[in-house]
């Protein structure tokens, strides 16, 4: 099961680095909420025939408690995290949203402490320390994927709020998931998430806008397998990867995203690799590492 866990969490990290890219590039064609319902729905549509083809029950007789829980968690992971997340990626770009999702390691390994009685030390606070370092050392990179001031920190606000709704949304349903379907626990986070997100989009004064987007268009073609790979797959084999190995190792190897959405940045989105975002990114890297040895 602790192998199940290993390849799960390394699988998952692959999978939304490939996505990042292919969900940068889509960004250009949709607002960050449209994207994130986009997504949504898609993962949604492709859950339901799994469970049944699983044999899971969509809604089985559980606690009051355990519904509760997992719905929160899909409203704070799904509807608030991600929409963070496309908002910072949209003004940070893939290479340098890398960067700040490093932040995920110190971040769950920090809640795992409050709630989970894991222990982080001085380690994980230098690790988390050096992760930050590492941000400031990929501001001063000249790169061509110039933004303006505003944009970088609004983008760096978005980017920290999403890790840390994703960190906490997880850790709250750590102690159920090793009793409970994967599948089913995907589903009603998902649910959960896309229930929030159409509600907020009712509401929004560019709602025909944000609902288009399920509308067929050429945007599809990259989108519709971003959604797949990035959120589907991803997805599946991240709430895997928790539920078969502790938190702080799944946590680890989910880290390698970071690695894979720099190398994929400068392969498909052609975004400079300069002296100083190398240097961000090994000190990024390193400091998620430090702070999980603090475990």
């Amino acid at each position: 099961m602790q192998l199940i866990g290993i390849l799960c969490s390394t699988g998952a990290a692959f999978f939304w680095a490939a996505a990042v890219i292919m969900f940068k590039k889509s960004g250009e064609a949709f607002s960050p909420m449209a994207l994130n319902l986009f997504k949504g729905v898609v993962t949604l549509l492709l859950l339901v025939p799994t469970l049944w083809f699983a044999g899971v029950a969509l809604f089985p007789v559980r606690p009051a408690h355990d519904w509760v829980l997992f719905c929160i968690s899909g409203f704070l992971g799904i509807t608030l995290a991600d929409t963070f997340f496309f908002m910072a990626l949209k003004r940070l770009g893939a290479g340098r949203w890398a960067v700040v999702d490093c932040l995920y390691l110190p971040f769950i390994i920090f809640i795992s402490t409050l709630f989970l009685n894991e222990s982080i030390g001085l380690k994980g606070i230098l690790g988390a320390l050096l992760v930050i370092g590492a941000i400031g050392a990929d501001a001063c990179s000249k790169s061509s994927v110039m933004m303006s001031r505003k944009d970088f920190w609004l983008g760096l606000v978005f980017g920290v709020l999403a890790v840390i709704l994703i960190a906490g949304s997880v850790v709250m349903v750590k102690p159920l998931l090793e009793e409970t379907s994967v599948l089913w626990a995907s589903f009603v986070r998902l649910l959960a998430g896309v229930a929030g997100l159409i509600v907020i989009a009712v509401i929004h004064p560019e709602r025909r806008v944000i609902l288009g987007a399920l509308m067929p268009s050429s945007a599809w073609k990259i989108v519709l397998p971003a959604s797949i790979v990035g959120n589907y797959m991803a997805m599946l084999a991240w709430l895997a990867g928790f539920k078969y190995t502790l938190v702080s190792v799944a946590a680890i190897l989910n880290q390698l995203s970071t690695i894979f959405t720099f190398i994929l940045a400068a392969v498909f989105l052609k975004e400079p690799v300069t002296p100083p975002r190398m240097i961000a990114i090994v000190m990024a890297v390193s400091g998620a590492l430090l702070a999980a040895s603090a475990v």
